[in-house]
């Protein structure tokens, strides 16, 4: 029988991201940057035909849980996913429709 790892502390922060993820727009976000593997916050808005205050909102949500890093170059901000097991989480979530 296999032992289960509960450290409280690994399960809480594998929550938090999966709770992060319980947004249809930062999924989107997700599955894009997959797609594109690194994008700025104008190229995010327009893909996505949002407004850019609203994507800017969630990529900063996804960022602070680290389920996005960000680089900026010049005056652009870059997103990429942090962990790229997420976009399995989120393939296989979409899997269960």
């Amino acid at each position: 029988m296999k032992v289960l790892d509960l450290n409280a502390k690994d399960l809480h922060s594998a929550a938090s991201m999966l709770k992060v993820l319980g947004h249809p727009i930062r999924i989107s976000i997700v599955e894009l940057l997959e797609e594109s593997t690194r994008m700025s916050v104008t190229e995010i808005f327009k893909a996505l035909k949002i407004e850019q205050a609203i994507a800017s909102h969630h990529l900063n949500t996804l960022k602070n849980k680290r389920v996005l890093i960000s680089e900026r170059v010049g005056k652009n901000t870059y997103y990429s996913i942090g962990h790229e097991n997420l976009t399995e989480a989120v393939k296989a979530v979409r899997a269960c429709q």
